[in-house]
């Protein structure tokens, strides 16, 4: 309390009256109050460098996490992706297949009508001869 004290007989000396002497003393005191000293400044930074190596460690630690989460759900979309691929070529096989029967479905459906068509066809020919 003595720079208060000091502050106040310098301005009463310098002829500023007294009760607004007082008055800049207090205003003076109220915002001392609210300075941090160098001490303070010192632990806010210890406090801070604290809590940011702290950050550091858990997000490297959420890293690892994130990089181990990241090659299990690529192994398991890997297998996925073969496991589609075995099935895909297994119903191409299928519909390949399909296709060959189909073929000879057609052919024989064509010989089918063809022949008689043929066989007609001749004997007209053989008719108008």
């Amino acid at each position: 309390m003595k720079l208060p004290l000091t502050l106040y007989d310098a301005l009463t000396a310098a002829t500023i009256p007294t009760n607004r002497a007082k008055a800049v003393v207090d205003a003076w005191e109220a915002d001392v109050e609210n300075l941090a000293s160098k001490s303070d400044l010192q632990q806010t930074e210890t406090n801070l460098k604290a809590s940011i190596s702290e950050l550091g460690s858990a997000i490297r630690e959420q890293g690892v996490e994130l990089r181990a989460l990241i090659k299990e759900q690529s192994a398991e979309l890997r297998a996925l992706i073969k496991e589609q691929g075995s099935e895909l070529r297994s119903s191409i096989s299928g519909l390949e297949s399909q296709n060959k029967i189909l073929r000879w479905q057609f052919g024989l459906i064509f010989i089918c009508v063809a022949v008689p068509i043929l066989k007609m066809g001749l004997e007209l020919v053989a008719r108008s001869a």
